[in-house]
Formats: structure tokens, sequence, C-alpha cells
């Protein structure tokens, strides 16, 4: 058995100081934009538990089918199709999983578009997309949080859509809320398994630093592969809401400081993301 994953995160985006600004200025901006009210619904399709959207939209070329990946902080392009719409690299960034790592080239001063959210100044990777394409050959690029970050939104996985905006304040309980942290890029939350990156790319409950019952499965991510099993260990809970069984895949190594393991969507009917609150609401 194989298991498709998405990048997690991104090592050290930048080899200069002048990225790395370039980096904490987009923050700035982020939380200007987040607050910026957005009406926009989107028609999802999920594969495997995974989101993807159609009508993406890049420098104006389009429209192209994107998976929607809350778990990678960064975005990324089809390498052939980023040159046939004639991007250039003007870049290079080591992109890292949970299985590995590999230096990759990237763009500056793109424009992403899906429906009404538009997000000017985006850096793009780009990939040949071989861990995606093994099982979805259609998908031309994914939206990370270089883009995700600068709205609020709803993944309505039972609708099967995608809405931008402030969340209907009869379904917005204080009391439902739930914060979040930034740890590279990504949303980070508290649960009773540690703290967990929401990682919508990611089809199954991914836990860092346990040894497998057996090893059965591999990892193949767009950085690498590694060797993980089942493990069944406590339930998962979130604010002391039981989310999901025991049933997990687990890796013995840590590939990132600070992240126990990768959340993925699956066991939520829906899921408001507020990048301008820092907090998630979620049935």
């Amino acid at each position: 058995m194989k298991i498709s994953c998405d990048p997690c995160f991104l090592n050290n985006p930048a080899r200069s100081a002048r990225l790395r600004r370039t980096l904490r200025a987009a923050v700035i901006s982020t939380l200007i934009l987040a607050a910026t009210p957005f009406f926009g619904s989107v028609k999802l399709k999920l594969r495997d538990g995974r989101p993807l959207v159609d009508g993406v939209f890049v420098n104006g070329h389009g429209p192209y089918r994107f998976l929607l990946d809350t778990g990678a902080n960064v975005d990324l392009i089809d390498a052939r199709l980023a040159q046939k719409i004639g991007m250039v690299p003007t870049f290079h960034a080591d992109l890292a999983s949970a299985a590995g790592s590999v230096n990759t080239p990237g763009s500056d001063n793109n424009q992403i578009a899906l429906d009404t959210a538009i997000a000017p100044a985006q850096k793009v990777l780009f990939s040949t997309l071989d861990a995606i394409h093994e099982n979805s050959p259609d998908i031309q690029g994914v939206l990370g949080q270089w883009f995700l970050s600068q709205f609020d939104y709803t993944l309505d996985l039972k609708a099967k859509q995608l809405t931008f905006g402030p969340l209907d304040p009869q379904r917005d309980l204080p009391t439902a809320r739930v914060p979040f942290t930034l740890l590279n890029g990504r949303p980070i939350l508290s649960t009773s398994l540690g703290e967990l990156a929401l990682d919508s790319g990611q089809s199954q409950l991914l836990l860092f630093g346990i040894e497998p019952d057996e090893t059965t499965a591999q990892l193949r991510t767009i950085a690498g592969n590694s060797f993980v099993g089942r493990t069944n260990g406590k339930p998962l809970l979130i604010a002391g809401r039981r989310i999901a069984g025991g049933d997990a895949i687990a890796i013995p190594t840590r590939p990132e400081p600070g992240v126990d393991g990768l959340l993925p969507l699956t066991p939520f009917h829906s899921i408001y993301i507020s990048n301008s609150g820092s907090y998630i609401v979620f049935q």
C-alpha cells in the first residue's frame, strides 16, 4: 500500500535576507487582507478526503485544477505548466515534508485568483508533482498557505463547497472557537495527541515520533519517501470533543520540531478557518 502525502512545510524558505524580509512583509499583508470580507463560493471535489478546486487562474491563465492544502505553507504549480505560461524561476527554496527535503525553484510576483479571492505578489514553487500525479494526474498545482492565509474561509466537506468570508454568526459560537498558532506559516492545533498541523492534503491522521505496530506502507511525498505503519492509540480530542478514534499512521521520526503530527479534514463535516482571528470552528 502506498500513501500519498503533500508537502508539509518549507525549510529555511529563503537563502537571502531579502527574501526573508519579503516573507515577513507578506505576513503583515496577510493580516490586512484576511479581514476583508469575501463572499464567493466555489465547488469542492473530494478525492480520498482531500479537497480539490477547479477555476484557479495564475497570472490570468486558467482555469486549472488545484489541491487545497492547509498543511503546505507554499503554493506549487506543475513545472511543465509553469514553463508553458511563461513563468521564470527567480529563486530557489528547500521544500521539506515528513519524508525528506528537496531544493526547488520558484517565481516571485504572481497573481493567483480563485473566484472572488485574488492574491497578488504570490510566490509559487515549480514541481513535477510526481507524488500527487501518481493517483491524480489531473491536478496542476497546490494552493497552500501563501495563498490561503490571506483569507477567512469555510471548507464545507458535506456540502462540497468552499466559501470565502466570515462565518454565519448563528454558527460562530464563542464556545465553538478553537484557537490555533502558526508554525512555519501553518495552523497548529492543541489536541489530546499533541500539537497537530491542520493538513487538508493528508487523508489520514499521521503521528510523528511513534514506532508503528508494524511497517505496512510507504509514505510518498513530493520531497521524499518514508516507511510508516499503523498504530492504535488514544482517541483524538480537540477542546474536549472527541474527533476520531485511536487509529493513525505512525512515523518514528520527527521531521519538524514543535509538531506532533498531521490532522486531516476527514473527521469533520465542515471547518471554518479564521486567519484574521487565529481560530477555527468545526462541526
